[in-house]
């Protein structure tokens, strides 16, 4: 409560959350969408476990729903969701957005629309590299929305968000974990190869 300091509810969400919850007022109620990362088994060797993905009621704290990725992680350098996740307006009003790393295997990843009522996986789409960068949506004029997403080869891939088609992709050569930029019709990002850049969408 801002007014009293104290604590209105508190939730169990698993594990370590390194992305950061995102609000979103659906029929006058508001939730949050947050997802975890995969710490708790990491050690030297490599190690699967669920990470979770979770809708909750922001005025109750209850879960809303769950939806989980079996998940790849390593000591120092865990899988699951590292980062925060893309809701929806416009075309894709019924979607959230999340990238899952270390899923199917140790270097992969995925980038998943899940329905916002139910959790349904709607669209996946499927990268060699995983990502920790958050992913950003674009929206044209017309309400029709794209994805821009980052992983961790270097790759930055753009996609049509309601299908999850690959519709560009252009390789900078070092891992993406910042989160692009994206004014008008130019993205920028930086990468680990300590270089930002400046890319123009046609």
């Amino acid at each position: 409560d801002l007014n009293t300091m104290q604590v209105v509810w508190a939730q169990d969400v698993a594990d370590d959350t390194n992305g950061t919850p995102v609000f979103s007022l659906e029929d006058g109620v508001p939730y949050l969408y947050i997802g975890t990362s995969l710490h708790w088994t990491a050690s030297r060797r490599l190690k699967l476990a669920d990470a979770p993905i979770f809708k909750i009621n922001a005025i109750t704290g209850q879960y809303v729903w769950i939806h989980s990725y079996f998940c790849n992680t390593v000591a120092g350098v865990s899988g699951g969701v590292q980062a925060t996740c893309v809701v929806g307006k416009h075309s894709i009003e019924d979607l959230v957005i999340f990238p899952v790393a270390r899923t199917p295997w140790v270097r992969s990843g995925i980038l998943v629309a899940l329905d916002k009522k139910t959790g349904r996986e709607i669209w996946r789409y499927k990268m060699r590299r995983y990502a920790w960068s958050s992913p950003v949506a674009l929206y044209a004029e017309d309400g029709s929305a794209y994805l821009v997403q980052g992983d961790s080869q270097g790759t930055l891939h753009l996609l049509d968000a309601r299908t999850g088609k690959l519709l560009s992709k252009t390789e900078l050569g070092a891992n993406i974990e910042a989160s692009p930029a994206v004014f008008g019709n130019t993205i920028v990002v930086g990468t680990r190869g300590m270089q930002i850049f400046g890319i123009e969408i046609a």
